[in-house]
């Protein structure tokens, strides 16, 4: 079920590549017209022709995942066997010059400049909860498909005479 309340708390668990662990982040249902101008930003339409520029498209990503980024599991998280993840417990998540941080003011590792540190040095993270976020469905039976850039044609080389 689709359920439409909106939300702060919907989490994603992501695998960090640099680090080799699991991680949960939380964010925000985006409001439409944060859809609208992040789909505007991402794609643009410039005369007759349909742009797609990569690093516009992640400095949009890094901007809105910003947006809507509400927090952080403060643990790293392991997978159960029923598909489930719990924390690690001590095993932090984030840290910054060797210390743990945790957005939740409750916590004694508290930085209240956690977003600035993820924009600075966790914008892989922002740009994914950005595409989960704004990119939440698709079509099970596209027909159409996208190209971006040249399409790649096969060159078809003469025969050989003999």
């Amino acid at each position: 079920m689709l359920d439409l309340k909106k939300s702060d708390r919907n989490r994603i668990v992501i695998f960090d590549e640099a680090s080799g662990e699991r991680k949960g982040v939380y964010y925000t249902n985006p409001t439409a017209s944060q859809t609208v101008r992040y789909s505007r930003e991402v794609v643009q339409k410039k005369r007759n022709k349909i742009v797609f520029d990569a690093g516009e498209s992640l400095k949009s990503a890094i901007r809105y995942g910003a947006e809507v980024l509400t927090g952080f599991d403060d643990f790293n998280l392991k997978e159960n066997a029923d598909g489930t993840y719990s924390p690690i417990d001590g095993d932090y998540a984030f840290g910054f010059d060797g210390q743990p941080i945790s957005c939740n003011p409750e916590s004694p590792h508290y930085r209240g400049d956690w977003k600035d540190l993820f924009q600075e040095s966790a914008f892989h993270v922002l740009s994914l909860v950005a595409r989960v976020a704004f990119n939440r469905v698709r079509t099970e039976t596209a027909d159409e498909e996208i190209v971006f850039g040249e399409e790649e044609t096969e060159e078809i080389l003469p025969l050989a005479k003999s």
